[in-house]
């Protein structure tokens, strides 16, 4: 009772501020507050808050899916060729912060057994929040290394990192640290918490390193294929 009381309390706080500024700009609209020559701006940004409320509503679903364990769609897969097409989807992003990737692999191909969506999703969520916290004109190294019967993913950014009080609630849903409030305002707070459960659902660990100032790295564990 106590986690479903907090959990409603975070989603409606979360929900009311996008919710807040969509009527307040659409009001403004219409009573002529914001001229006509605006209009377009605030639509746009009407249009990145239901954005964002749909970003919340996306990952309160995939929450949901994943507490009713026995999802996961196990296949053979090569991660690093997830990788490469992940990276690769944020070369927009990336160009407008002048950010680059590294990526090493121990072999050339790493055939993992795990579910390819969800591992996606682990890795597109991981790579945002180290753009979202890096410095322009700097470089995101992503490496995938094969150690006993694992294959091991290490996301670095040389960001902002995260503080020491944050470090163990950063898996919180809907937990936001007081950085990355400031940092951008689109976050939900689901993101890492939606990552964790994916890697422990496939019987994994992720953990992180990181010093405030220097930059973080997020490191998970994946079963290697074993009908190779």
């Amino acid at each position: 009772e106590e986690y479903q009381r907090t959990f409603i309390a975070n989603v409606s706080h979360d929900f009311r501020s996008p919710l807040t500024s969509i009527k307040g700009y659409l009001e403004a609209i219409l009573d002529g507050t914001i001229p006509p020559q605006m209009h377009e701006k605030y639509l746009t940004r009407v249009i990145s808050e239901t954005e964002r409320l749909n970003k919340l509503t996306q990952g309160m679903l995939t929450l949901n899916t994943l507490d009713s364990k026995g999802y996961l769609n196990r296949t053979n897969f090569d991660i690093n060729r997830v990788i490469k097409d992940t990276a690769a989807s944020f070369e927009g992003t990336c160009s407008t912060k002048n950010i680059t990737f590294d990526l090493t692999f121990s072999d050339n191909i790493q055939m993992v057994y795990a579910d390819l969506g969800k591992i996606q999703q682990v890795l597109y969520n991981l790579i945002d929040n180290g753009i979202k916290f890096s410095h322009t004109d700097s470089t995101i190294y992503i490496q995938a290394s094969s150690k006993y019967e694992k294959i091991f993913v290490s996301i670095k950014d040389t960001g902002i990192g995260i503080p020491k009080d944050s470090i163990k609630k950063i898996w919180e849903r809907f937990y936001k640290s007081d950085l990355s409030r400031g940092k951008d305002k689109k976050g939900t707070g689901l993101g890492l918490a939606i990552v964790r459960e994916i890697i422990q659902s496939h019987g994994e660990n992720i953990d992180v390193v990181s010093t405030e100032g220097v930059g973080s790295e997020f490191i998970f564990s994946l079963p290697k294929s074993t009908n190779l």
